[in-house]
């Protein structure tokens, strides 16, 4: 475990450009550590027809089970608070706000606290799902609304969550390139849940034995969120940027059980925060109309939150349905592209 010489290091960080603070965050290999691993270098260059003026911090990890972002908030303010600085310079940007759902109150403290004197506001936000998805996160704490098929560059936001601009930080003034993160390992078949500093590589199998392993065997290993995360196959698998979370569901934790056809009974559409027809985007995707789900239906406006997954009584797959669906649109794009 020792550190190699010649490491960059930079600690006068307030006297580089913006362009610079961007090479070393490319450099150091960060991306969203939310779970969605979007590359942050690319995240953090502004467009030329675009106009930039908040940065949001991503602090309300809305999915059950996972805590590591609350965790690194009580225990590691003075890196976020670095971390969140450096972002908006590269952003230039003058203003932050911080979205926090209400029920990490002790959390909510420590960042006013942390964030004291800065140009940074602390926004309590209700607690509900999906609270953290990009868009609902945005109207929730400053009211914009990105229009259907945009994103939060159009209107002048940029999204960072916590273990982001927590690596910003490292990567920036310490020379420490993405490595490790923080990951919770949970769920009813884990017998010490804990939050975990895991480095990149681990295995799943090393993690869940250091939380003393299975309590009862699991009937499902997720890699992620309830909502939103994969079932794996096995935990002889990596622990990877934008794993967030490590659950292993006992029996009767899940609302499993065989796919049916579609009732028609509106669940989904009552459940869906994007107000799009989930039964009918599952549906189109199922009969192969992907154009049309695109076209007609708005897929590539779904969260793929999982809400409507969660609310179907005929227990169809509708996220699977979606994934699949916007894949075909984007192999068709690709293959127009490439002429």
């Amino acid at each position: 475990d020792e550190w190699l010489e010649g490491l960059p290091l930079t600690r006068n960080w307030e006297e580089l450009e913006a362009a610079q603070l961007l090479k070393i965050i490319s450099d150091a290999g960060i991306v969203g550590m939310g779970g969605a691993t979007f590359p942050t270098h690319v995240k953090s260059t502004v467009q030329k027809d675009k106009h930039v003026d908040l940065l949001v911090l991503n602090a309300a990890e809305c999915e059950p089970y996972l805590t590591a972002d609350h965790r690194m908030m009580l225990e590691e303010g003075p890196r976020i608070v670095a971390g969140v600085k450096i972002a908006m310079k590269v952003l230039g940007v003058e203003k932050c706000l911080v979205g926090i759902e209400d029920n990490k109150k002790d959390a909510i403290e420590k960042m006013t606290t942390a964030f004291a004197g800065l140009p940074v506001e602390v926004v309590a936000l209700p607690t509900k799902y999906p609270q953290g998805a990009e868009k609902m996160l945005i109207n929730a704490v400053s009211g914009r609304i990105i229009p259907s098929g945009g994103l939060p560059m159009d209107v002048g936001v940029v999204v960072q969550n916590v273990g982001t601009v927590a690596a910003i930080c490292d990567a920036v003034t310490r020379g420490i390139p993405l490595i490790q993160r923080v990951t919770t390992v949970s769920g009813g078949s884990i017998k010490a849940p804990k939050n975990i500093r895991v480095r990149i590589g681990t295995s799943f199998r090393e993690a869940i034995e250091f939380c003393e392993g299975f309590s009862t065997r699991p009937e499902k290993i997720i890699m992620g969120g309830p909502m939103m995360g994969m079932a794996e196959p096995s935990i002889d698998i990596p622990i990877i940027k934008g794993v967030s979370g490590i659950l292993a569901i006992a029996k009767g934790e899940s609302n499993t059980g065989k796919e049916a056809s579609c009732i028609r009974c509106g669940r989904c559409v009552n459940a869906c925060p994007m107000g799009l027809n989930p039964s009918m985007l599952s549906i189109l995707s199922e009969r192969g109309l992907y154009e049309e789900a695109k076209e007609d239906y708005g897929l590539f406006d779904c969260a793929e939150c999982g809400s409507c997954v969660f609310a179907c009584p005929a227990k169809r797959n509708i996220v699977q349905y979606v994934k699949y669906s916007k894949a075909q649109n984007a192999a068709v794009k690709l293959k127009e592209n490439r002429g």
